[in-house]
């Protein structure tokens, strides 16, 4: 039994308490040497966390912070390879690996299930950031440097997080979220980019670069954090090993609070776009006031609610303001940003004109003025704290283990001196808050002091430039071709040599010895059991209910699944805009704003999606579904019913206004992603080529769906009622009892709540059973060059296996491991200096992609994929080596589920004719893998390089110089 001023391995207790909330005991320690601080949270969950956060507060635009954190993991005293991460990413059993550079920390959380496992990957993370070797030719490949392979030919700049950043600052919206933090703050660490600008990056010093490892990366400037069923005197000790070399050092200084403006502030700036595009409706603009300490507990949760209840749903009065006035084509950077001292909340417009910002400042200060005047509606008010509470509550973050959530919550106060535990201990805040309202007048005193007489405020407006981009890179050739002309005979030769030094060092294995210092786990470690999961079909009929029994602590999580098969061809690319009218459109009984504030009060939320996919072993037929997924408490079932037959029979579909905004918001949203996601874009495109799937889920989102809308925003004005008809139509056909899956999450008792409740729903459904479609898919123009307003490309090359004749075998995903793991990631990232490149291949279809990410090359990018089937054919690897992909393969499959997930994907395998048994059997395939069968891949590889086709986003010089590899070469936009 722990108790206070224990001295356990160097640490001593200093405060020890429950959380109740979470169900842990925590306990809070002081190393007594260095002073670092250690919170271990102690709760029954078998997915061990183990973090260490450093207080890096950056200087400059430069990215040290950011290119340190690369590079830490880029050998170490005891681990002396070139990439510790990535060996352990190949053989590891983890359940979270990364690492994360925030404004002003850097965090290294690692999670696993397994002891040893878990053991492992804290061993080398401590002696990555403790003991990193940071070497010179780890900055230059890690950060940036000089690239001249041939002194005849023009220097240029390279590296990982340069060419990230390059793709980072192609992106719009991030761009405008750099430019907003250094007006906003101006005077601060918030104000300076700790990831890096490109045009700053250049000017980091390798002797700048391992200053700050020398300043920040010390026990007494850490927060160690330890989480899950683990020994927390084992963890100490493990911990203590690391911090004996160590005395105290003065920690970095905390974030000094920005100096508030007296007056608010306006700034322009601008952003490349192609001249294709026209300049017409993309401009950006919003604004922002800073309003108060995160650490405060009250402060931060109810800033929480207030910017939900202003702009957070489509219901919030200021999103509906905006929206409503047409001055933009979608609300904008919009929310609480309540991760940094200085919190700040802002909102704006994109798709908006220079000269409309005056009406949309006037507008967000008169909507919030009659806020303070008139009082919130407080429905609003209740729907926005029950979703919240319900959030709280349900503690449900996907497949982000709740430990790195827990570590990361506690960041902020750990920081900068506060109550560490006061955000997990959101019950007394909760109910504080709770009680004001009650009281009247809370959030509209907020209003008032922190947004509407606040003097920090500034509107930032960011403006198109058609001529930005091409005037940056001949002021980059410039600068480049200066500092080659001031070199000499002499040091243009060593800089060649620099760059071959680099490039060899990169080629260079490494020793056996130093591989053998990676932590390996034996294969006998793995469980072969796949885990079965509950699944029964409770009611077969015209429509089925089936159940998965899961422990959700009385929540019942319910999937409602409509047939789309039946639909005609020429309606398929609405589904998406029919999901989102659904729930965004208001009902004949009630306009959208009532609608999403009863939901709100009623539920944990409703949504609303499409999806389509294939029931094996059909790779012709396409399942095609609408569903609405909700989750409620058991004891608001009934209510949870009554609105979903409320939305399926009276949605509003004569609401012409709304659904053109609608239409106009998605396909702004559709466009803001393609840049930031130009991977996914060229993958969808890949996927259509090649198989009837693939073309389905282009048309419903991909390109074909951005032009669908396009048009569609011109039909709305032209002929609104042929579009209104269309959407009539399909009502009509999906909400039909024939072909309806219902499925159930949760204990028995939510199953019988359910059962009770669904003749509400099946009452408001009809009869009609359509037979399904048979879609005719013209052939796609393949083999393109995609242009987007961009620094860096996504480079992909994809073709289906099962066409070219691969009958399926698990041993295929181990492939797939080596492939992305090993080869991809020392080709296209180490040497090529790519942020990411990975392999994607789909079971069911047989689609297989090489897909790169922000990658500055294209044709040798492209040259790698085809060289696939000679590194696969020659690959040598012992049985040791060659497990710890297997294991890395099934570490993948093996993250935590949340039980909603759970029931989630035993709906998907039954619907997908998945059973128990195939999914045994791939595992056992996997565990089951040799390097022969490695070998055995090959023809079908070397099928997929002769045969595959090729789809590449990118920027438009780099597309028009590689237009040997395409058939077309076209800008996405305009």
């Amino acid at each position: 039994m722990l108790q206070l001023n224990d001295v356990i391995h160097g640490f001593r207790l200093d405060l020890k308490t429950e959380i109740d909330e979470i169900s842990a005991n925590a306990y809070t320690f002081v190393h007594e040497v260095t002073r670092a601080s250690l919170i271990a949270l102690a709760v029954e969950d078998d997915n061990k966390v183990f973090m260490a956060s450093f207080k890096t507060p950056p200087a400059d635009h430069t990215g040290v912070a950011h290119i340190l954190e690369h590079s830490v993991l880029n050998g170490s005293a005891a681990y002396p390879v070139k990439e510790p991460f990535s060996e352990l990413l190949k053989g590891s059993l983890n359940t979270f690996l990364n690492a994360m550079t925030y404004p002003d920390r850097t965090v290294y959380p690692v999670s696993s299930r397994n002891v040893q496992d878990f053991a492992n990957l804290t061993d080398v993370y401590l002696d990555a950031i403790f003991r990193p070797l940071l070497s010179r030719t780890t900055f230059q490949q890690e950060g940036w440097h000089y690239h001249l392979e041939d002194k005849s030919k023009p220097v240029s700049y390279s590296g990982i997080v340069y060419n990230e950043m390059l793709g980072a600052y192609s992106d719009p919206e991030q761009l405008f979220s750099d430019r907003l933090d250094r007006v906003l703050f101006p005077d601060n660490v918030y104000g300076k980019d700790s990831g890096g600008d490109p045009d700053r990056i250049p000017e980091l010093t390798y002797e700048g670069f391992r200053d700050f490892y020398q300043s920040y990366y010390h026990p007494s400037n850490c927060l160690f954090f330890i989480y899950g069923d683990l020994d927390i005197s084992s963890q100490l000790e493990r911990i203590q090993g690391y911090l004996s070399a160590y005395e105290y050092q003065e920690p970095a200084p905390m974030v000094e609070p920005q100096p508030r403006f007296h007056k608010p502030v306006e700034h322009t700036v601008s952003y490349p776009i192609t001249g294709d595009e026209g300049s017409e409706k993309k401009t950006y603009a919003a604004c922002a006031s800073i309003v108060g300490k995160t650490v405060d507990a009250e402060t931060h949760l109810a800033m929480t609610m207030l910017a939900r209840i202003l702009s957070g749903t489509s219901a919030s009065p200021l999103h509906k303001a905006l929206i409503d006035s047409r001055l933009g084509e979608d609300t904008f950077f919009s929310g609480y940003d309540g991760d940094i001292l200085d919190g700040y909340y802002s909102v704006g417009l994109k798709g908006t004109e220079p000269a409309q910002v005056p009406a949309m400042i006037e507008l967000i200060e008169r909507t919030l003025q009659e806020l303070v005047t008139d009082g919130i509606d407080p429905r609003m008010i209740e729907s926005t704290v029950n979703s919240i509470e319900f959030d709280l509550r349900e503690a449900n973050f996907g497949s982000y283990p709740k430990g790195i959530v827990y570590g990361l919550t506690i960041l902020t106060p750990w920081l900068y001196g506060r109550d560490t535990f006061s955000q997990l201990r959101y019950e007394t805040t909760l109910a504080a808050i709770k009680e004001k309202i009650a009281a009247g007048g809370y959030f509209e005193e907020m209003i008032e002091r922190l947004l509407l007489r606040n003097p920090h405020r500034v509107t930032l407006t960011m403006i198109p430039d058609t001529e930005q981009e091409g005037t940056r890179l001949q002021r980059v050739a410039a600068e480049l071709a200066d500092h080659k002309a001031k070199l000499s005979e002499s040091e243009i030769d060593a800089l060649v040599a620099d760059t071959q030094a680099l490039r060899a060092a990169q080629l260079e294995p490494d020793t056996p010895e130093a591989l053998a210092t990676i932590p390996k786990l034996p294969i006998d470690c793995v469980d072969r059991a796949e885990e079965e999961l509950s699944f029964e079909i409770v009611e077969a009929g015209a429509a089925t209910l089936s159940f998965s029994e899961q422990p959700t602590n009385g929540i019942a999580y319910v999937q409602l699944s409509f047939a789309a098969e039946s639909l005609p061809q020429r309606y398929l690319a609405y589904l998406p805009l029919f999901s989102r009218i659904l729930l965004q459109a208001g009902t004949t009984k009630r306009d959208y704003v009532e609608l999403t504030q009863e939901i709100g009060i009623q539920t944990g939320g409703i949504g609303c999606g499409y999806s389509s996919g294939l029931r094996q072993p059909d790779r012709e037929t396409i399942q095609s579904k609408i569903g609405l997924s909700s989750k409620v408490l058991n004891g608001k079932v009934p209510q949870l019913h009554e609105l979903l037959a409320e939305v399926i029979a009276d949605c509003d579909l004569r609401n012409v206004e709304r659904i053109r905004e609608l239409i106009t918001m998605m396909r702004a949203n559709l466009q803001a992603q393609v840049i930031p996601g130009g991977h996914r874009l060229a993958a969808r495109r890949l996927a259509a080529y090649h198989s009837r799937v693939g073309h389905y889920q282009e048309i419903t989102g991909g390109l074909s769906q951005f032009h669908f809308l396009e048009q569609l925003e011109k039909r709305m004005t032209e002929s609104p009622e042929a579009v209104l008809a269309d959407l009539e139509t399909i009502r009509d056909q999906v909400f039909s009892r024939n072909g309806l899956h219902v499925h159930v999450t949760g204990n028995r008792a939510e199953l019988d709540s359910v059962q009770a409740a669904m003749p509400v729903v099946m009452d408001v459904l009809n009869d009609r059973n359509d037979d399904p479609e048979t879609y005719v898919f013209e052939p796609m123009q393949r083999n393109e060059g995609l242009i987007i307003p961009s620094k860096i490309q996504y480079v992909g090359k994809g073709a289906n296996l099962y066409e070219l004749g691969y009958d399926y075998h698990g041993s295929y995903e181990v492939l797939d491991t080596l492939l992305g793991r090993e080869y991809l990631w020392n080709t296209v990232r180490v040497q090529g200096n790519a942020y990411g490149a990975f392999v994607s291949f789909a079971v069911l279809s047989g689609n297989f992609c090489c897909l790169s990410y922000r990658d500055p090359k294209l044709s040798e990018t492209l040259a790698t994929y085809d060289a696939i089937p000679d590194y696969v054919r020659s690959l040598q690897l012992s049985r040791s080596d060659f497990e710890r992909f297997v294991i890395g393969t099934i570490g993948g499959m093996d993250s935590p589920r949340t039980p909603d997930q759970k029931g989630a994907i035993a709906l998907h395998n039954y619907l997908s004719n998945i059973p128990h048994a195939q999914i045994q059997q791939r595992r056992e395939e996997i565990l089951d893998a040799t390097l022969e069968q490695m070998h055995d891949h090959v023809d079908i590889l070397r099928e997929f390089t002769a045969k595959g086709s090729i789809c590449v986003v990118g920027g438009e010089e780099a597309l028009r110089a590689s237009a040997e590899h395409f058939d077309v070469v076209q800008p996405v936009f305009g």
